[in-house]
């Protein structure tokens, strides 16, 4: 009677020990754009919504994020103000401006982390836009 129930929690601790392992190492490979983002000033070097190509509409904006939440968007002279939240379990920032420009307004979004690299940080659109994508470099 005692070897069946030893045999069963030895299977049970195996699976437990693979399942906690293979959690902890995707945990550990998830990259923060916290870090990166809130360093230096940054430009628009893509932004399309859907099959449109609308990166000209950002050619004269530089944006800052503050580790605190706020960011910043110059354009053409004009400073725009608003908040940024990296959700580091789901992989994505969420912008939120207080703007009534249009061309910024589309960047009132939370934009999926698609790749990081040294010399910048590539988003593409939530599940209802996925053809969106935003790709910053910074300056």
């Amino acid at each position: 009677m005692k070897k069946p129930l030893l045999i069963f929690a030895l299977k049970c601790s195996v699976i437990l020990y693979f399942a906690a392992c293979t959690g902890i190492n995707d945990y550990r490979n998830t990259v923060s754009a916290t870090s990166k983002v809130t360093k230096g000033t940054w430009k628009i070097n893509l932004f399309t919504k859907g099959q449109q190509n609308e990166t000209n509409q950002f050619s004269n904006c530089i944006i800052s994020f503050d580790p605190s939440g706020k960011i910043t968007i110059n354009k053409n002279g004009q400073t725009v103000t608003g908040n940024w939240i990296e959700d580091n379990i789901m992989q994505r920032v969420t912008i939120s401006l207080n703007t009534n420009d249009a061309s910024l307004t589309k960047l009132n979004d939370y934009w999926n982390i698609s790749k990081i690299s040294k010399s910048g940080i590539s988003f593409r659109g939530n599940q209802n836009s996925v053809n969106d994508r935003l790709e910053i470099t910074n300056l």
